[in-house]
């Protein structure tokens, strides 16, 4: 697939699920672009940043960047922050990086099956607006994102406390009350 048909294939999609939430068409665009871009800068600002000694996770929601993984050196997770900060559109930046070691394959597959679960979890109760919350999950730690009231905030975290295999939860709304 060319680039041209899949960008339209994206805003194409953008455009069908707007309704689906209270952020605008710009920002789910500009969301899409702001993941790779920060990766990008995180590249280029130091080569042990995209080397296997670390692991770096970038999501976006709302121009608010959460970096999630492992980097072995402190100065490498200042690093990758200062690139993340220089993308435009970006308003905030979460620098959640542990200065460990990067998880092992099975702790990454079993950070997924944990995604997926409290996803699941959040579209089958009618009080967690799961359309409008983003959901990571690296070493066991969820990380939600999201545009919320502080009610929706508490049902959320209440419903993720309860998901078998949850380590932590880091609660990264912006409200909306």
């Amino acid at each position: 697939m060319t680039r041209t048909p899949l960008i339209l294939a994206t805003l194409a999609l953008s455009l069908l699920l707007s309704g689906c939430g209270s952020r605008s068409i710009g920002n789910k665009i500009d969301d899409q672009f702001i993941d790779p871009e920060v990766s990008a800068n995180i590249s280029r600002a130091h080569a042990d940043l995209t080397s296997p000694s670390s692991h770096i996770v970038v999501t976006s929601y709302n121009g608010v960047v959460l970096l999630a993984g492992q980097t072995p050196r402190s100065e490498l997770k200042a690093a990758a922050e200062q690139a993340a900060r220089k993308v435009q559109g970006v308003r905030k930046v979460h620098n959640e990086l542990q200065v460990l070691q990067p998880t092992s394959v099975l702790a990454r597959s079993n950070d997924s099956l944990l995604t997926t679960k409290v996803k699941a979890q959040m579209l089958a109760d009618s009080s967690v607006p799961g359309s409008r919350i983003k959901v990571v999950t690296e070493n066991g730690i969820v990380y939600l994102l999201g545009l919320v009231t502080h009610l929706e905030a508490n049902h959320a975290t209440s419903l993720v406390q309860s998901v078998s295999g949850v380590q932590k939860i880091v609660k990264l709304f912006q409200y909306t009350d």
